[in-house]
């Protein structure tokens, strides 16, 4: 099935101000509170609406924007309410080992969530990388982190991030053969056919301009190009240099950009 109009699908992790000493988030992808607000603003002035996946699985809307969260930060909780103030929902995706732990949502805090009309989804068990697992482990992460979720939140699980976007071959049969029916990858794009079982997504990092923002709402295909590149360029980087070695130069990279801190 085609959907009435492609949607675009945010990918955030923390939404969190510099000096919030609760949040363990990665600063290169930490959204400021205030840019989350601009953010909604804008979605609001293009006439659209915050919506999550799992909503529109069910019932597709030309006119909705999806939002989705990884890793279960405890800042998610301040932009669900952000979300639910004005009128959206989106989907948030936690690996359950980490629930209640410093830095990560609480149960009561998912079940809140829960309650105000988000979607709790699986980040798999552990924020391991699945390609780097045997297929047991890969089968014990994702079977143990939908079970435990649906049996805390009394919500059916059904749909599934990848830690690091990152997936050994086969994924999509394991995911459906465990009981899900989509997974929310990194890869870059518009999300167009609902018969495709793989929903891309576009990262918003600290450094996403509005200007950027409003040309992925837009549609905008010169930018979209430009982010798929982008996309290319960091796969071709994990491939050639080991993701072991890619993740020490990130890091570096990324102390450098921010001042040496």
């Amino acid at each position: 099935m085609i959907k009435p109009h492609p949607t675009t699908v945010l990918m955030y992790h923390a939404v969190s101000d510099a000096d919030d000493g609760r949040s363990r988030a990665d600063a290169h992808y930490s959204v400021s509170q205030a840019r989350f607000l601009e953010q909604l603003q804008l979605i609001r002035d293009a006439g659209q609406r915050p919506r999550s996946v799992q909503s529109l699985l069910l019932c597709p809307q030309a006119s909705a924007v999806a939002f989705t969260f990884d890793d279960g930060d405890v800042s998610n909780a301040w932009a669900a309410q952000a979300l639910h103030d004005v009128g959206g929902s989106g989907d948030f995706f936690v690996n359950t080992q980490t629930v209640g732990k410093a830095g990560h949502l609480s149960w009561q805090a998912l079940r809140d969530m829960t309650a105000a009309g988000m979607s709790i989804q699986s980040h798999a068990h552990t924020h391991r990388y699945l390609d780097e697992l045997t297929p047991v482990e890969v089968v014990q992460e994702l079977h143990t982190s939908k079970v435990m979720l649906e049996d805390k939140l009394g919500c059916p699980v059904e749909l599934f991030a990848p830690p690091g976007g990152r997936m050994p071959a086969g994924m999509h049969l394991t995911t459906k053969r465990l009981g899900y029916k989509a997974i929310c990858s990194s890869r870059v794009a518009l999300w167009r056919d609902l018969r495709f079982d793989d929903i891309p997504r576009l990262a918003v990092l600290r450094g996403t301009t509005s200007l950027q923002f409003s040309k992925w709402l837009a549609q905008d295909r010169v930018e979209l190009l430009r982010q798929r590149l982008r996309y290319s360029a960091l796969t071709s980087g994990k491939q050639l240099l080991g993701k072991t070695y890619y993740e020490r130069v990130r890091r570096g990279l990324l102390r450098l950009a921010s001042g040496g801190r």
